[in-house]
């Protein structure tokens, strides 16, 4: 093993988080101890991480071989930043790539950027939580800088237009992609294009910009090889005018209302203005002023299977509509262009496609899945094509959340089955206006069902209304947490039930109690202060929150101080 290459550890290095490499292949011996001294590729992403290996790693760290930095201050976490600048010498990170910012105060930006090196930077992302007027223009100088260097290819902001629109864009910005979260006035965003000839990706996550009289302007930006809109929301022309400023488009994606559903119309612009297009996906949202049919949706998709849509482009395309709401259609491109679907359960759905042959990757794309179940199921209500799938209708989700509103039999749970792959789960979320006792077996049913994931990693169980409800059965749903869990949310009304839970649960990083009383509330916060070293605790909107620090061993419990009964 001495005589194995170095060169090689750090290849397989490069395909681990830090977590591991620091806190797990370190340790094992000496030789492993010095290979990991010397990697310099480290990816630290500190998103979700218990406090503990938090400041481990902050200790360990040699901030000369980061070359990737991810910190986020949120409602979980809600001082990470301020910990990591107190923890490590920033100077000294002089090979930084790739930084990403998220929830950041303008006081601790501005403190970061006078301390970390920038000259490396190949991707800036930079979401502002909160900020201050009295270092804006320091802001907007760092940010100038940042945007001037050479090396810096990729750009994410979710900043406001305020910001955006003062910053003094270099000459020669050298940026190729770039993704804006916020709204932006079209004169802004003009300006960026005008500054940043070299790039060619551009996602706006809002809906376009106010546009000005297009006949005023006296050029285009044939540099925008690939556009992405979302939550668009435009009148067609509008939509036009604007994509008449890009007649260099390889690919196109728009998700929003209405503007796409004249495949005629669409046919002859795109061949007119955009020779060019060779990828073009959208979903849309189009409401109708009067009930649709099959018949509606067949001649809507017409429009859509001439031979430039179906030969030539190879362009296919759905038409679907719930009978309960028939003046509600989709329309979209297959497969799905988004990413995050809803699905409601509540009735039989129309679907029309522009082709029989529909790949059967049509919702490859969907890796977050709303799961609405507004209305009773029964068995014998499941359609009997899903049942006899034998692929998931959904075989990439790793988010699901299920809404309920009435209690699905046991016997649908066959339903889930057919309608995502269990084992990619990695994030789970069940909320419903109030949970009641006859909830509890079918809770426990979808807890059972979703532990088959290796990778599920986060749970919550969320109640609207009426938490109480939920406390008969809270111990038996305690006992059965999947014991992979990091993050947890949870109503408790004992702390016998906080015991249970990180006794199973030994990887919790981050717990998230809902609780109705105060008492209970300083009750939980003392537990862990006697239980726990350096974890925090805060108080959010009924919630105790708390980032869990180093636990101690033993653990104390000494139930007959400090357990409470129920309501």
């Amino acid at each position: 093993m001495e005589n194995f290459p170095v060169e090689i550890l750090h290849r397989i290095f490069d395909n681990l988080d830090s977590e591991t490499i620091l806190l797990s292949i370190r340790p094992v011996c000496r030789l492993f101890r010095a290979v990991v001294n010397t990697y310099n590729r480290y990816i630290y992403n500190f998103e979700s991480i218990s406090k503990s290996n938090f400041h481990l790693q902050c200790r360990l760290i040699r901030p000369e071989n980061v070359i990737s930095l991810i910190l986020s201050n949120n409602e979980h976490i809600p001082d990470q930043i301020s910990l990591f600048m107190s923890s490590v010498r920033l100077r000294q990170m002089t090979r930084l790539q790739s930084i990403t910012f998220i929830g950041i105060n303008e006081l601790q930006l501005n403190n970061m950027f006078k301390r970390v090196h920038l000259n490396f930077l190949t991707s800036f992302t930079l979401h502002i939580e909160k900020y201050d007027e009295r270092r804006k223009k320091t802001t907007l100088n760092f940010l100038s800088s940042i945007m001037a260097q050479s090396s810096l290819r990729k750009v994410e902001l979710n900043i406001r237009n305020d910001r955006i629109s003062e910053i003094p864009w270099p000459l020669h910005c050298r940026i190729e992609h770039l993704i804006i979260h916020e709204n932006i006035t079209f004169d802004n965003l003009c300006r960026i294009l005008s500054s940043a000839s070299q790039l060619h990706k551009l996602i706006l996550k809002q809906d376009l910009p106010t546009m000005i009289d297009r006949t005023i302007l006296t050029s285009t930006f044939p540099q925008i090889t690939s556009l992405t809109i979302e939550q668009l929301d435009v009148p067609t022309d509008r939509l036009e005018s604007f994509l008449m400023l890009t007649p260099s488009l390889i690919c196109l994606k728009l998700i929003g209302k209405e503007c796409v559903a004249d495949g005629k119309r669409w046919e002859q612009f795109i061949q007119i203005n955009l020779p060019h297009l060779d990828k073009f996906q959208f979903f849309m949202d189009v409401k109708k002023p009067i009930a649709q049919t099959r018949e509606d949706l067949q001649i809507i998709l017409d429009s859509f299977r001439s031979s430039f849509w179906t030969k030539y482009k190879k362009w296919f395309i759905a038409g679907v509509f719930n009978i309960n709401r028939p003046h509600n259609i989709q329309l979209y491109t297959i497969p799905i262009c988004k990413s995050t679907l809803k699905y409601e359960l509540d009735s039989e759905k129309i679907f029309v496609y522009t082709s029989l042959d529909i790949s059967p990757s049509l919702t490859e794309n969907i890796n977050e899945l709303n799961l609405s179940l507004k209305m009773q199921i029964h068995d014998n209500n499941i359609p009997k094509q899903l049942l006899l799938r034998i692929n998931p209708l959904f075989p990439k989700v790793t988010k699901l959340q299920i809404e309920f509103e009435y209690k699905p039999s046991l016997k649908s749970m066959e339903y889930f089955r057919s309608l995502i792959d269990v084992s990619q789960l990695v994030e789970v979320t069940l909320t419903k206006h109030y949970f009641n006792k006859s909830d509890e077996i079918l809770l426990c049913e979808i807890v059972h069902f979703i532990e088959r994931s290796p990778n599920l990693t986060s749970l919550t169980i969320h109640s609207s209304y009426c938490r109480y409800e939920m406390y008969p059965f809270l111990d038996n749903i305690c006992s059965i947490i999947p014991r992979q869990m990091k993050y947890l949310q949870l109503a408790v009304n004992k702390l016998d039930q906080i015991e249970t839970i990180l006794e199973r649960c030994q990887y919790l990083s981050i717990v998230k109690f809902e609780t109705t009383r105060l008492k209970l509330s300083a009750e939980i916060i003392h537990w862990f202060t006697e239980n726990t070293i350096d974890s925090t605790v805060t108080r959010q909107n009924g919630c105790n929150v708390i980032w869990i620090g180093k636990r101690k061993s033993p653990m104390i419990f000494n139930h007959k101080r400090i357990k409470l009964s129920d309501d």
